[in-house]
């Protein structure tokens, strides 16, 4: 039957033969095929219910029906989440040519879309348009929908042109602590958030004292939660001077050979071990005092070169770096230097060298406030201290260091 001839008919009679799929005895490639087939059939729903939402829209303009979102909720009898969700579909496919009729030939899914409407709903209508939507819809139809995000995180990143920067600071800003004291069960509790940069190093860091003390324990010891409360009270508190929370941080970037060579673009890939996506101006900061492990991979995702540069201050510049400043470099800035990291002026990816005319201490908000916050500096030959901001106007100038 043709679904334009009787489409109600249909799709009436469509919830009776689906539910009567014998899958009892197919083996394992007859289940494929059939699961295939099943996954075709709910991405064109999708795409039908996109079309009724488009459509309901149109009928809202004329006062002749309600917006797609309460059409979809009080019509469809679902949640007001869903309706808000199949809602938003309507929306990203404005525009989006081809899109409606990928998702009801079954090539991309309604999941697809959700991503589109989900990255795409901050922007301006001038981002929007530095956005090639057309060429996204291309790519959904051959990518899983957890890299199709991150693919359309990557070009609406572009668009807004900072790389991911306002993510970067937005998440840092809204991380936190909070501990107080269960005096009923008579512990002490714990709850938080950490952006994707600090949870990485935090949790590396557990992991790795907590495999240290698994492999002092006498005999074989499981690395539980409890060995990793105390993995996390010894980095603290530093329990007889074995943590490793003075080594150095270890970053591994994933970069592909244009982001290399020319900077950030819009199929960039600039990634922490665990996926997370870092702002260039994050991986340069953490690049400044550390070790930096490059896998660069070709067009097709295969890695060409595996290297490893030491960018990091030897210990013989620390030492001189400690003789010449108690705290921070910055202005008026008094965290002391065990606190701080070795800054390049001249970033090292420009060409700065890893020496002492090119080296200050910085804390970890002052090294923030350069790299991804943007303001310059510059280092005189007596070591004064020249402090600009983002657009270049003077906010400071730091004397030598009392030490020199």
């Amino acid at each position: 039957m043709v679904l334009s001839e009787d489409p109600h008919h249909v799709l009436q009679v469509m919830p009776h033969v689906l539910a009567g799929v014998d899958v009892a005895d197919l083996d394992e490639a007859a289940l494929l095929t059939l699961l295939r087939a099943v996954r075709a059939t709910q991405r064109s729903l999708d795409g039908v219910v996109m079309r009724i939402g488009a459509r309901s829209n149109q009928l809202a303009a004329a006062g002749r029906a309600a917006p797609a979102d309460e059409f979809m909720r009080d019509g469809g009898g679902v949640s007001s989440r869903t309706a808000r969700r199949e809602a938003a579909r309507v929306e990203a496919a404005k525009g989006a040519k081809g899109l409606n009729a990928a998702v009801a030939s079954g090539q991309v899914s309604g999941e697809h879309v959700d991503v589109l409407a989900r990255r795409m709903a901050g922007l301006t209508d001038e981002q929007r348009a530095e956005v090639d939507v057309d060429r996204l819809v291309e790519r959904a139809q051959d990518l899983p929908v957890e890299t199709f995000d991150r693919l359309v995180k990557r070009q609406v990143q572009s668009a807004t042109a900072d790389h991911g920067l306002a993510d970067t600071v937005a998440k840092r800003a809204a991380s936190e602590f909070r501990h107080w004291f269960d005096h009923r069960a008579g512990m002490g509790r714990f709850s938080g958030s950490l952006d994707p940069e600090r949870y990485e190093a935090l949790t590396d860091a557990v992991d790795q004292q907590t495999a240290a003390l698994a492999a002092e324990a006498d005999g074989p010891t499981a690395k539980t939660a409890n060995l990793a409360a105390e993995a996390l009270v010894g980095l603290v508190l530093d329990v007889g001077g074995r943590s490793t929370r003075h080594r150095l941080p270890s970053v591994t970037v994933i970069v592909d050979e244009e982001t290399l060579q020319s900077g950030p673009h819009a199929g960039s890939v600039r990634q922490t071990a665990a996926g997370h996506d870092l702002a260039p101006e994050a991986v340069a900061r953490l690049c400044c005092d550390a070790v930096l492990r490059r896998v660069m991979l070709d067009a097709q995702g295969v890695p060409i070169n595996v290297g490893r540069k030491y960018r990091t201050a030897t210990d013989a510049q620390w030492a001189a770096l400690k003789a010449m400043y108690a705290s921070c470099a910055w202005d008026g800035c008094t965290a002391p230097i065990s606190w701080c990291q070795a800054h390049h002026i001249r970033e090292w990816d420009r060409g700065g060298a890893t020496d002492l005319d090119n080296l200050v201490p910085l804390c970890s908000r002052h090294h923030h406030r350069v790299h991804e916050g943007r303001w310059q500096m510059e280092l005189l030959p007596d070591r004064s201290l020249r402090i600009h901001k983002p657009d270049g106007t003077p906010a400071a100038t730091v004397s030598p260091p009392q030490r020199c």
